[in-house]
């Protein structure tokens, strides 16, 4: 919550991306007092949201969002993003449904590494259909969608990417 404490103000909107049952949503609502929404393409797992106040649950899919332009102040996407099938168009819509100096957050695992590798070929012979990016990669991947930031090791495979998303002709 502490990375998105800038960004996200009380009575903001933070939306998970690919957020399954919406613990992190519920998590991030309180910590930050403001409102969460979970964005997740399986209606079973969002049967699976808490009922909360601050937090409601939309099935969707990231590539294709059913919200509105700079309706959120910030986007999170933990261990998700490699499992997205159209990742351009997943951060193409980051890009559309935050604000202007709003931000993007994604955890993730980097593939390097012995049993990260085993993980990926694991994932591949179950036909998912994503990628998994290293740090730098990822930080690349994302400039060349628009959302400057940067990406921060955080334990053992694990590591953050977090940018702004700046809009051209934008007052933040």
């Amino acid at each position: 919550a502490g990375w998105l404490g800038h960004a996200v103000k009380p009575g903001g909107r933070v939306l998970d991306v690919g957020g399954g049952a919406g613990q992190l949503a519920v998590l991030l609502a309180e910590t930050l007092h403001a409102s969460g929404t979970v964005l997740d393409p399986t209606l079973e797992m969002i049967g699976h949201v808490p009922a909360h106040d601050a937090v409601t649950a939309v099935v969707g899919v990231a590539e294709s969002m059913p919200f509105g332009d700079d309706e959120f102040d910030a986007v999170v996407v933990s261990d998700a993003f490699h499992h997205f099938r159209d990742q351009p168009g997943a951060v193409a819509e980051f890009a559309r449904v935050v604000r202007h100096g709003g931000v993007v957050l994604v955890l993730e695992l980097d593939p390097t590494g012995l049993m990260m590798q085993l993980i990926v070929w694991g994932e591949k012979l179950l036909g998912e259909p994503g990628a998994f990016f290293t740090p730098a990669e990822m930080c690349a991947f994302m400039a060349r969608q628009g959302i400057e930031g940067q990406c921060e090791r955080l334990r053992k495979a694990d590591y953050r990417f977090i940018g702004t998303v700046d809009k051209p002709g934008e007052l933040a």
